[in-house]
């Protein structure tokens, strides 16, 4: 059984040692870029050129979303 003390004393290292909340958002657009690393020669392969050109805008639509997003995110 510990005292109040104890209790106050151990809940305030408690505190102490708990890791801050992180500021820094998840990396979405170098996981987007490695996926389409990894996509290009597969889709190159199996639809050819147009197939590449749809990637690679859809990738492009992709990291243009993320982007808006964190800057509106800033701003308000």
């Amino acid at each position: 059984m510990l005292s109040d003390r104890d209790r106050r004393i151990l809940a305030d290292l408690e505190r102490q040692f708990e890791p801050p909340a992180p500021d820094v958002p998840f990396p979405t657009v170098a996981v987007l870029c490695i996926l389409l690393f990894l996509a290009v020669p597969l889709v190159m392969l199996l639809f050819s050129w147009p197939g590449l050109l749809i990637t690679v805008d859809a990738f492009a639509v992709a990291v243009a979303y993320v982007m808006i997003r964190r800057y509106r995110g800033r701003r308000s």
